[in-house]
Parts: structure tokens; C-alpha cells; sequence
């Protein structure tokens, strides 16, 4: 919470600064562009935050639905995770055993290294041998009867649709939006601050709270833009709660006495 509190702060006072920068800057070396406040100007000044307006709203809910979408595929990873090990009971303890240990030193590389990673937007195809090597271990084992056979079918079906789950995630480490768009939204922001400090206002200080409040207000729709433009890195980053979760449930069930 006092992160992100600080990241706040911080994106506020940046726009609020770079605000007060450019009108002082307009009204004391651009003052013959000024404007007057005629019923033309309004229309241009309408029709500039109308679109600019626009162009943040569509970003802002872009950004926040692939937040929660990817939110969203990490705890289907978990879950799908937690089937395919709850399914293990069916087959033969040796075989129970040893892909036990292969998804818990899987998950547990997810949660130590791969989550880190990915913070940076970086990957490595390491973090994924133990899964690998359990998923040679089910498509080679010979079912000794029906139960077996069935539960092995639906395995290799779990661990199809687990691939897919986590490639999604890896894919989405990085940035929603890249560079270009993120520079055309800092322009156009700074677009409309400096055309609304080109008008005339009887009083300075007016002019100062209404540009201060504007720069405010684009402060807190950027602040929802980064914080949730990088999904596994800022304030915001998802975390690997899930993993956590499933992980110290089965660390839990290897404790539990055998009957």
C-alpha cells in the first residue's frame, strides 16, 4: 500500500510540475499565441480534450481488462496445476511419488525464479525441465489397469491445457502498451496542457488552479495506465499468491501420515 501511495505521489507531482512549467513558460515567452476566450476557442479546446479524452478512456480500460485476463490465467495455471497433481492418486505409489516431487520442484522454481524473471520481462526454457520431465514421465508409463488408463488420458489432457495456460502468462510479461504509445500519450497530454494555457484569464491565480487541477486529473488516469501497463512488475504486480497456496497444501499432504 505505501508503494503504491509513493508511485502516486510521485506521477502527481510529476504532471503537476511539468504543468506548471509549460503555462509559466507559455505565458512568459509564448504570450503572443494566447487566446482569447471566444465561443471558436471553446469549440477547438472541446474537440482537443473530446479526443484526447477518448484516446485515454479506450487505453485505460485496455490496460485494466488485460490486467485482469492475465490475473485471471494465473489462478486457472494453479488451479489446473492442483488437478492434474490431486489426479496423481489414482496410479501406483512409485510413479505418485516421483511426479510429485517433479511438480513441487516445478512450482517451486516458478515462485522463486520464474516470477522474478518475468518481473524483468525475461525468460528461461530451464524453469520448465521438471514439468517437462514429468510429462515424458506420464506419456511413457504403461497403465496397469482401466483406472489407471483413464486417469492418465485425462492428464495428458490437463497438461495440454496447462501448456497453453503458461505460455499465455509468459507472453504477457511484458508491457501492454510499448514505447510509441506511451510517448503519444505523454504528447498528447502535453498537447492539451499547453493549449489550455494559451488562453487569457482576468485573474493569474484562476488559471494556476484550473491548470493544477487538470494536470492532477491526468496524473491519476497515467497512474492507473502504469500501474497496471506492466503486469508482473510496479505496485501492482500480480503476485504468485496461488502458487504459494497450492504449493504449501502439498507440501502439507507429503507430511500427512499414510493410512
Amino acid at each position: 500500500m505505501l508503494t503504491i501511495l509513493l508511485t502516486l505521489l510521485l506521477v502527481l507531482a510529476a504532471f503537476l510540475a511539468g504543468a506548471l512549467v509549460i503555462f509559466f513558460v507559455v505565458q512568459k515567452f509564448l504570450s503572443f499565441l494566447t487566446i482569447d476566450d471566444t465561443s471558436h476557442a471553446t469549440i477547438f479546446s472541446f474537440a482537443i480534450g473530446t479526443i484526447f479524452g477518448l484516446t485515454l478512456a479506450f487505453i485505460t480500460v485496455s490496460t485494466w481488462q488485460n490486467y485482469n485476463r492475465i490475473n485471471s490465467i494465473v489462478v486457472q495455471e494453479a488451479t489446473t496445476l492442483t488437478t492434474i497433481y490431486r489426479s496423481l492418486d489414482a496410479f501406483q505409489p512409485e510413479l505418485k511419488v516421483k511426479s510429485t516431487k517433479l511438480l513441487t520442484n516445478y512450482v517451486q522454481n516458478v515462485i522463486t525464479k520464474e516470477w522474478p524473471m518475468m518481473a524483468k520481462s525475461q525468460f528461461d526454457d530451464q524453469n520448465f525441465s521438471e514439468f517437462h520431465q514429468f510429462q515424458l514421465l506420464m506419456l511413457r508409463h504403461i497403465p496397469i489397469n482401466n483406472a489407471e488408463l483413464i486417469a492418465q488420458q485425462e492428464e495428458l489432457r490437463l497438461i495440454s491445457e496447462y501448456y497453453k495456460l503458461r505460455l499465455e502468462r509468459i507472453t504477457s510479461s511484458k508491457a501492454a502498451l510499448d514505447y510509441s504509445m506511451l510517448l503519444t500519450l505523454c504528447l498528447g497530454a502535453f498537447v492539451y496542457i499547453f493549449y489550455q494555457s494559451l488562453y487569457v484569464m482576468a485573474q493569474r491565480r484562476h488559471h494556476i488552479l484550473m491548470i493544477s487541477l487538470l494536470a492532477i486529473s491526468l496524473g491519476l488516469i497515467f497512474f492507473l495506465i502504469l500501474s497496471y501497463n506492466t503486469p508482473f512488475s510496479g505496485s501492482n504486480a500480480i503476485q504468485p499468491v496461488e502458487f504459494n497456496k497450492i504449493l504449501e497444501l502439498w507440501k502439507t499432504d507429503l507430511v500427512k501420515p499414510v493410512n
